[in-house]
């Protein structure tokens, strides 16, 4: 599945939802079912830094030139934000991940004016820390 596909699918998932706040429970429903990382993994080297809630990513290489990544939050909105970034970077490599630009990833999911500037910047670091890791 290209990138765009999987952008477009996460836009038909949220845009049902006219309120921000049924967004949210979407958004939260995403971190729920994912599953998570191993405590062990839940290090400095893996922690997203500026984000306000304790967040980790881990890049796993494939061998291929496509990477996964495993995501953890104490919180369940930015265990779900993250679940989104998952989705959309799994199986990709990294000349389409280095191509992200998460504002324009916020706005073409339909969220630029849903979560706040501290939970954008949150986001915006956990692609940073992934662009880091593949690079």
């Amino acid at each position: 599945m290209k990138i765009s596909d999987k952008i477009n699918y996460i836009k038909k998932m949220l845009e049902i939802f006219d309120d921000p706040m049924d967004k949210y429970v979407q958004i939260i429903e995403f971190g729920k079912k994912n599953s998570g990382m191993m405590d062990t993994n839940k290090n400095d080297n893996n922690r997203i830094l500026g984000c306000a809630s304790l967040a980790w990513v881990q890049v796993i290489n494939n061998k291929n030139n496509t990477y996964n990544i495993l995501i953890d939050s104490d919180t369940l909105i930015v265990k779900g934000l993250l679940s989104i970034l998952k989705h959309i970077i799994d199986g990709e490599n990294s000349k389409e991940i280095n191509q992200l630009d998460i504002v324009c990833l916020l706005k073409e999911v339909g969220l630029e004016d849903s979560i706040t500037s501290q939970r954008t910047n949150g986001f915006m670091n956990a692609l940073n820390k992934i662009k880091e890791q593949i690079n």
